[in-house]
């Protein structure tokens, strides 16, 4: 050959690579281990095509095979691993992409539980405050009763003594009285129904916020156990 240029061209058209896993090992392997192993280095020095020659040209060609087989297989092993390595880096990017938007997710639901449990707390503190406006005016309608009943007593009253003018007239004028009373009555009925259907309104809402409330915590449990 007339170069050594061409000489190492040759040699290195000549390396074969082999044992790839070997190669892909993560663990440390050495390089001899990697030149003998991994590629056709001893079968290239033991060619009779090397054998054939005369030293100190023979002890050059297998310097050279040598260099040759190393060289392609250490490059082999760094190309591997590199990419190997930026195949790593490009899932911990992702992965670090990844709980960073759990992270978020687990933030916005834990506001939305915190939300309801304020909205639930809001709701109870209502309807505690119209059951108490329902005990008074309960209170207001017994009330009410207690003079419907004493009108009853008076109309009774009217028929005994209706012969009586004087006394006609003043249970007329009691009556009247009464008749106002039995208005209030009616009045405080009317606002003790309203109110009642405005409890149920409010515990059907109390009882779909626990539901929503239920449900939010279990998506947050499969998250975070995820």
């Amino acid at each position: 050959m007339e170069s050594s240029k061409e000489l190492f061209d040759y040699w290195y058209n000549r390396v074969q690579l082999k044992n790839y896993p070997l190669i892909e090992s993560s663990e440390h392997v050495k390089t001899h281990e990697l030149r003998h192993e991994c590629t056709n280095y001893d079968d290239l020095r033991q060619s009779n095509e090397v054998q054939v020659l005369e030293e100190p040209e023979r002890s050059k060609v297998i310097a050279i095979i040598k260099y040759e087989c190393t060289a392609r297989v250490l490059q082999e092993r760094a190309r591997i691993l590199r990419e190997r390595a930026k195949q790593y880096e490009d899932d911990c990017n992702q992965l670090n992409q990844e709980r960073s938007r759990l992270a978020k997710l687990i933030k916005l639901l834990q506001e939305k539980l915190f939300g309801k449990d304020k909205e639930i707390k809001k709701l109870e503190a209502q309807v505690a405050a119209l059951q108490a406006r329902n005990e008074a005016l309960q209170s207001e309608v017994e009330k009410s009763k207690a003079y419907s009943d004493l009108l009853q007593e008076f109309e009774k009253l009217k028929k005994q003594y209706e012969q009586v003018q004087k006394r006609r007239q003043e249970l007329a004028k009691n009556n009247q009285s009464l008749g106002g009373r039995v208005a209030h009555t009616q009045r405080f009925r009317r606002e003790r129904d309203e109110a009642r259907v405005i409890i149920e309104d409010q515990k059907y809402q109390i009882k779909n916020l626990i539901q929503e409330n239920t449900r939010l915590r279990e998506e947050l449990s499969k998250y975070i156990n995820a």
